[in-house]
C-alpha cells in the first residue's frame, strides 16, 4: 500500500494555485483584523470632540477590545486544536465584523466599550488561528517568509484605517468610518464559508481522510491514488489528550520567553496605534496630518515584515527578530531627538514601524515553527493572548501620557524601554536553546568516547 505524507505534497518547489488561495485568504483576514483593531485610534480625536469627554475617559474604550482579544486568543487555541481551524476563523470574523458595525450606533462610552470588548473576542481568536492555518499550507523552506507576508495584511489594515479617516472623517463622521470597517470583513466571511479549506494536518489527525485527499489533490493538481494511506511525519504525529499539557511539558521556557517578548512588544505597538493620532493632534497637527503620519507606522511594519520574513528563511529566525528590537530601541531615542521636525519625525516613525511592527508580525510565524502540530494552535494563540495583556497595559499607559502631560521626546524615550525588554527576552531564548542543544550533544559525545 502506498503511503503519502501530506507535508511532502505541501512542500512543493512552486506553490500551487490552491496554496496561493489560502495565502490570499490569510492576508485578507489579517487585513480585516488590523482594520477593525486600529480604526478606534483614528476616530478617537473626533469621538472625544463629539461626545465632549476627556482623553483619559476614553481609555476603557481603547482597552476593551484588547481585553477581549486577550481572552479570545487564549480560548480559541484549544478549541481550534480540537475542532479545527476553519469554522473558528469564519465565526470569529462574523463576530468582530458585526460588533464593529454596531459600534457606529453607540451613544455612550459604556455601549461603545461593550461592543469593542465583544469585537475584541473575535479579533483575538481570528489572528493566531489564521496564522496557524496559513503556516500549515506553506512549504517548509518558505514557511516563515510567506506566513509573515500574509501577516503584513494586519499592518496594511491599520494603515487603511488611517487613510479612511484622513479622507472621510471630517466629511462623514466617525460613525460611517467605523461601520465601513465592519462591512468589509462581513463580506469576506461569506467568501470564506465557501472557499477556505480546513487544515490538512488537522483532518488527518481527526481521521477525515477523504476531505484531506480532496485538498491534497487540488494542491497536487491531480487525483491521488484512492488506495493510498495518509500519514503525518514524526514531528506532526505527536498526540496528546491535552495540547496545553504538551506545550507546558516540552516548550515551557521557549513559551515564557516568547510571552515576555510579545507582552512588551504589544505594549509599545498598541500604545502607538491607539494613542498616536490623539498625541499628534495635541501636538498641533491637522486631522489629515496626524491620520497619515500615524498610518506610516504600521505601513513601515509591512516593509519590515517582508524583509524579516525573507531573512528568517535564510538565517535563524529568532536572530533576525532579536536584532530588529535592538535597532528599534535606537530609533526611539532618535525620534525623541528629532520630534520637532515633522518630516524627520515621519521618516523615523516609518523606520520604527519597520523594525518594531515588523518584528511583532514576525513573532507569529516564529511561534508557528516553534511548536509541533499537536499544540501549535495553543502555542501561537497563547503567546498572542498573554501578549495582549501588554496591549491592554499600553492602552492605559497611553492615557497616563495626558495625565502627566509628557512631551513627545519623553514619550519616545520611555517607549525604548519595553522594546529593549523584547530584545532581552529573545536573547534569553537563544541562550536557552543553545544550552539545550549542548546538553543533548554531550551525552552522545561521552558515549562515543566510552565506546572508543
Amino acid at each position: 500500500m502506498q503511503i503519502i505524507q501530506p507535508q511532502h505534497i505541501i512542500d512543493r518547489e512552486k506553490l500551487s494555485p490552491f496554496q496561493w488561495m489560502v495565502f490570499a485568504f490569510g492576508f485578507l483576514v489579517f487585513f480585516c483584523d488590523g482594520l477593525d483593531t486600529g480604526i478606534i485610534g483614528f476616530i478617537a480625536p473626533q469621538l472625544i470632540e463629539d461626545w465632549g469627554i476627556s482623553k483619559p475617559a476614553l481609555a476603557p474604550v481603547m482597552s476593551a477590545a484588547l481585553i477581549g482579544m486577550c481572552l479570545g486568543a487564549l480560548f480559541s487555541g484549544p478549541l481550534a486544536d480540537k475542532f479545527g481551524r476553519k469554522g473558528l476563523i469564519i465565526s470569529t470574523c462574523v463576530l468582530f465584523s458585526g460588533f464593529t458595525i454596531l459600534c457606529g450606533f453607540a451613544n455612550t462610552t459604556y455601549e461603545l466599550m461593550l461592543y469593542r470588548f465583544i469585537t475584541g473576542l473575535g479579533l483575538g481568536a481570528a489572528m493566531p488561528n489564521i496564522s496557524t492555518l496559513v503556516s500549515e499550507y506553506m512549504p517548509a523552506k518558505r514557511k516563515a517568509f510567506l506566513t509573515g507576508l500574509a501577516g503584513c495584511g494586519f499592518m496594511l489594515g491599520i494603515s487603511f484605517g488611517g487613510v479612511l479617516s484622513a479622507y472621510l472623517l471630517d466629511h462623514f463622521g466617525w460613525e460611517i468610518v467605523i461601520m465601513i470597517g465592519g462591512i468589509i470583513p462581513l463580506v469576506l466571511a461569506v467568501i470564506l464559508c465557501m472557499k477556505l479549506p480546513e487544515s490538512v494536518q488537522y483532518l488527518v489527525k481527526s481521521d477525515q481522510y477523504d476531505r484531506a485527499c480532496v485538498i491534497l489533490s487540488q494542491i497536487e493538481g491531480k487525483r491521488l491514488n484512492p488506495t493510498a494511506k495518509l500519514s503525518l511525519d514524526e514531528s506532526q504525529c505527536e498526540t496528546t489528550e491535552n495540547p496545553v499539557k504538551a506545550l507546558w511539558a516540552g516548550y515551557r521556557w521557549n513559551s515564557i520567553f516568547l510571552w515576555v517578548c510579545c507582552f512588551t512588544s504589544l505594549l509599545v505597538f498598541y500604545l502607538l496605534t491607539s494613542w498616536m493620532p490623539t498625541i499628534l493632534k495635541t501636538a498641533g497637527l491637522t486631522t489629515q496630518q496626524f491620520s497619515l503620519i500615524a498610518a506610516i507606522f504600521p505601513f513601515g511594519g509591512v516593509v519590515g515584515a517582508i524583509i524579516m520574513g525573507w531573512y528568517m528563511d535564510k538565517v535563524k529566525p529568532t536572530k533576525v527578530i532579536k536584532y530588529s528590537y535592538l535597532i528599534a530601541v535606537l530609533f526611539f531615542i532618535i525620534a525623541g531627538l528629532v520630534h520637532t521636525h515633522v518630516l524627520l519625525l515621519g521618516i523615523t516613525i516609518f523606520l520604527i514601524g519597520a523594525l518594531l511592527a515588523g518584528a511583532q508580525s514576525s513573532l507569529l510565524p516564529l511561534a508557528a515553527i516553534t511548536y509541533p502540530t499537536s499544540c501549535r494552535a495553543v502555542g501561537v494563540s497563547w503567546m498572542h493572548g498573554i501578549g495582549r495583556t501588554g496591549a491592554i497595559l499600553g492602552a492605559f499607559y497611553g492615557s497616563l501620557i495626558f495625565s502627566y502631560e509628557l512631551g513627545l521626546a519623553q514619550i519616545f524615550f520611555l517607549l525604548a524601554i519595553p522594546a529593549a525588554i523584547s530584545f532581552l527576552a529573545l536573547l534569553a531564548k537563544v541562550i536557552y536553546e543553545n544550552r539545550q542543544a549542548t546538553l543533548k550533544v554531550e551525552p552522545i559525545a561521552q558515549l562515543e568516547t566510552s565506546q572508543s
